[in-house]
Formats: structure tokens, sequence, C-alpha cells
């Protein structure tokens, strides 16, 4: 299957989630033959991933294999394409300047796209930590010859790097679910205001929700049906939202970060969130959950359970529940982000 071909079918909202898996089995075959980077999440893998101050930056190996999830990667390239098509009608006089943050060895969100645009349309800069990454997109954009496009190819922290100009769109993707691990907040933080004024980020949005959910039951209803509706879960009292504990938006996440703070624990966190317990019936039957909902652009959006980092996250040690209970959640960021959700303490 050509790259174009790739594109069109990856595109094509008519294609079926079969078609969708057999255009992306293709890419990641055709871009490992190319480039020689396999795509492994194996635990080996994970031993040559960046500890950065600010998240992990994973693998070439572990990046490349983030392609196997369908979803996410169908709906961050029709994002991305829309996104690159709107900003040629905001810019309609000049090349549009693209900057993909965390590009990874297959620059898998923007590379099929290339195909979609002729030579002089787009100014591509490849950003990534691992300058092995970068050496693989540098072969793949050979072999496809889309050299016509002007590319550059810049190997930096995305949590600190600082562009030579505002990009008219950019691209970030470095995430997990409930945004651990990763550094998605910082790059955000740090790229999102060198963005063109009337550019665009992707994603645009992405919230945190702390729910009460009952997880095994919805598993289990997953494996009869391909779909839950949150919305009917809540109204039959299966779930219960309790608070948005964080929404991350270019427009705000610098803002956020210069708000945080050190916990008493010496970690730096971001504005905690407090959360009551409702007093509901079988209030032990539930777990404490952190959902995580994203917009990549426009109608572009991954829903609870759609993707890997879609998936719900249990918090745990926080049995038992008990209605009237009072919690602080906060993101901490540094080395690992992950969320704190503990329970404030009568004094």
């Amino acid at each position: 299957m050509k790259l174009k071909t790739i594109a069109d079918t990856l595109l094509d909202e008519a294609s079926s989630p079969a078609d969708l898996r057999a255009a992306l089995n293709a890419f990641a075959q055709l871009c490992s033959d190319i480039s020689g980077v396999i795509p492994d999440p194996s635990f080996d893998a994970w031993a040559e991933d960046s500890l950065l101050k600010d998240g992990v930056a994973i693998n070439p190996e572990a990046a490349a294999h983030c392609v196997n999830d369908i979803q996410r990667t169908v709906v961050f390239i029709r994002a991305a394409f829309a996104a690159i098509t709107a900003a040629k009608q905001r810019f309609a006089n000049s090349p549009i300047e693209v900057l993909y943050a965390g590009c990874g060895p297959f620059a898998t969100l923007l590379l099929p796209l290339l195909t979609k645009f002729n030579p002089g349309e787009l100014v591509v800069h490849f950003l990534d930590i691992h300058q092995r990454s970068l050496d693989s997109v540098a072969l793949l954009i050979g072999h496809f010859d889309l050299q016509g496009h002007r590319i550059s190819y810049i190997q930096d922290d995305a949590c600190h790097y600082q562009h030579s100009s505002n990009p008219h769109v950019i691209i970030n993707e470095t995430m997990q679910k409930s945004l651990e691990q990763e550094p998605q907040f910082a790059v955000t933080a740090n790229l999102a205001p060198q963005l063109h004024a009337r550019g665009i980020f992707i994603p645009q949005r992405i919230e945190v929700a702390l729910c009460l959910a009952k997880l095994e039951a919805e598993r289990a209803a997953l494996q009869r049906s391909d779909t839950l509706d949150p919305n009917a879960l809540q109204a039959a009292g299966e779930r219960h939202a309790l608070a948005t504990v964080l929404c991350l938006t270019p427009e705000h996440a610098a803002t956020l970060k210069q708000q945080a703070r050190q916990n008493s624990h010496g970690l730096l966190e971001l504005n905690p969130i407090l959360v009551t317990l409702p007093d509901i019936t079988d209030l032990n039957t539930f777990d404490v959950v952190l959902f995580t909902r994203i917009q990549a652009f426009e109608q572009h959006r991954l829903l609870d359970y759609e993707s890997e980092i879609t998936l719900p996250l249990r918090c745990s040690g926080l049995t038992p529940l008990q209605a009237g209970d009072h919690y602080r959640a906060s993101l901490q960021i540094g080395s690992y982000p992950k969320f704190s959700i503990t329970r404030i303490r009568d004094s």
C-alpha cells in the first residue's frame, strides 16, 4: 500500500475499522522496513526511555508502537489534517509552518499527510529528544520523496525548546491516560505560548474528570458492546461525576504552571481541586476513577475507553469511602507527572 493511499484511507470517514487497521498496519510495516525501527511495547524497550525533569520521553521503539492504538492515531491524524487545512485558510499568503513535538521515529501524525500537500505549501519542523527518531524520520522523508517540503530536524527537549519563529500549527501528543508519566503538560506549557496568535495547537483541550464508577461492570459491558454511554451510566446511577480536576488548554497551560506550588511533601503541583463525596446508596461498591477526554481539534475527539490514553485510571488507597468526606486532587508535575488524590483529615 502506497503512503498516499494510506493517507486517503485514514482521512476517509467512510473507512471501516478494518480498513483503518489495515492502513495503519501497512504504514507501520513500511516505516519499520525502511528505518529499521521495530515497534516494541515491552519492558525491555522501556530501558531506553529518557528520564527528563518534566516527565518520561518514551524510547523510539515504544513510540513507534503507538501507531497500533488505532482510534488514537486516526483521530489525531484527522485533527492534524483539519488543522493544517484551517491554517491554510487563515494564512492564505504564506506557507504553513508546522512544529511536531515528540514526533517519534515514524512521525505518525504528520508523515502520511505530507502526501496531501504540494511542495512549498508547508514548512515542517520535527522535534524529538531522541536522535534515533529524527534519523528514522529523515530516512522516511527521503524514501517517500517528500523533500520538496521545507523540513528541519531538531534534537531537543520539547519541555524547554525555544523555536525561532511562531508556528501556525503545533502538534504535541506526548501523553498517557490521566497525563501520567509523559510530559504532555510541560510541553504544552512551554510550546503553546510560542504559537502564532491565530495558530492552532493540537490537542485543543484535555479534560481529566474524577468520577465514581463501577469499573468491573463497565469493562464487562464493553466486552458485550463496542461503546459505553457515560450519560446513560450517569442517568442510571451507575456513574457519578465528582469534578473536573484538570482542564488543559494551550491558552492557559503556562499560567497553570506559573501558579504551581510545592505541597507538604516538597513536590510541585498544580492548584488542587477540592471534592466532597456525595451521599449515595452503596457508595463502597464504586471505584474512584480518573477519566481522560481529549479534543484534538474541533470535532475530532477521544472519549472514555476509545484509546489507551482515555482508559480509566483507578485511584487506589482511598477505601473505605464515606459520604461527606473531603478530598484534594492535583496534578503533580516533575520527573514523573501523576495525579495525587488524598483525603483531607479533620483537624
